[in-house]
């Protein structure tokens, strides 16, 4: 089993590294980029407030 994880893992590194024609510069460069996409979309927190808020209701309840 851990011969089949080990290969799956190797398989995905040689598919990035192939897509970016093994350049890291190249990697890191596009994962910055994603990052910033991300981050200029933002976040809506109003439903994790709310989740967060029936979490604590549950625990504090005797």
């Amino acid at each position: 089993m851990a011969d089949e994880i080990i290969e799956e893992l190797w398989n995905a590194k040689d598919a990035i590294a192939k897509e970016f024609g093994c350049d890291v510069r190249t990697l890191v460069a596009h994962l910055q980029d994603r990052r910033m996409e991300e981050k200029s979309r933002g976040i809506e927190l109003s439903s994790v407030k709310q989740v967060s808020k029936q979490k604590d209701e549950r625990t504090t309840k005797p």
